[in-house]
């Protein structure tokens, strides 16, 4: 999926189960880059593939997104992902024992759980939160039998989880990304003004937020509340924005 498809879902995604309606004029503040037929374009893609729904009332286009497209948003994106969001702490370790004939250097394994944003610990030793996905299940159990070994745990006996986990997702640098976000967007809602009445300077204001924590959703994990709880995570710096929406 292109990048201003996912930027058009991520502001699309709601807060909760409701059915949340946007109109499309707030997208070209979100992805600025679209001219008016490009938008069109992207929205009539997302919407054959059943990722959007479009409605028109009283002369305005109308747009919300499908539990489709939320799904996909979230093989994307893992901080979108529910149960990633209320993770409690434990994980699939996944070992590389001896390489398959099929697979000798380990390659597509290796590729299938990077893209499935598994950590990497080392070479051959992978780290995933919560349960591993179907698909990841499947490819080992119809080629690595005997070659990968697959550990569920949640207490580390020797070592400290947080400054490994913190290390390899650089979650301080995150963290201080949202924060200095954080503070953008609080000024941005003391306009008191939907986004489409803000006056074109507040709406570049509003294009750079945007970017900085689309950005930074992009490479979260979705795991930074486990080990900074007292932090807004991106995906509740996200809902706060969409407080400016038109419909809100």
């Amino acid at each position: 999926m292109k990048e201003n498809a996912q930027r058009i879902l991520s502001w699309l995604y709601p807060s909760d189960k409701a059915v949340r309606w946007v109109r499309s004029e707030e997208f070209g503040v979100v992805a600025p880059d679209l001219t008016d037929g490009g938008l069109q374009s992207v929205l009539l893609f997302l919407q054959k593939r059943k990722r959007v729904v479009i409605e028109r009332l009283e002369g305005q286009q109308l747009v919300s997104i499908t539990t489709h497209g939320m799904r996909a948003l979230e093989e994307q994106i893992p901080a979108f992902v529910p149960q990633r969001r209320t993770w409690q702490g434990d994980w699939q370790g996944i070992f590389f024992l001896r390489s398959p004939r099929s697979d000798q250097h380990f390659r597509f394994l290796r590729r299938l759980l990077t893209n499935g944003f598994a950590l990497p610990v080392s070479r051959g030793v992978f780290l995933y939160p919560g349960k591993l996905p179907e698909k990841i299940i499947f490819e080992l159990n119809s080629g690595y039998e005997g070659a990968v070994l697959v550990a569920e745990f949640k207490n580390w006996s020797f070592g400290d989880e947080k400054e490994l986990i913190s290390e390899i997702l650089a979650l301080s640098d995150m963290i201080n990304t949202y924060s200095g976000i954080s503070k953008e967007i609080d000024k941005l809602l003391t306009l008191d003004q939907s986004l489409i009445e803000f006056t074109d300077q507040a709406k570049l204001r509003f294009s750079s937020v945007f970017d900085r924590l689309f950005t930074t959703l992009k490479n979260d994990y979705g795991i930074q509340q486990a080990y900074f709880p007292q932090e807004k995570t991106g995906i509740e710096l996200l809902f706060a924005l969409q407080k400016l929406s038109f419909l809100e």
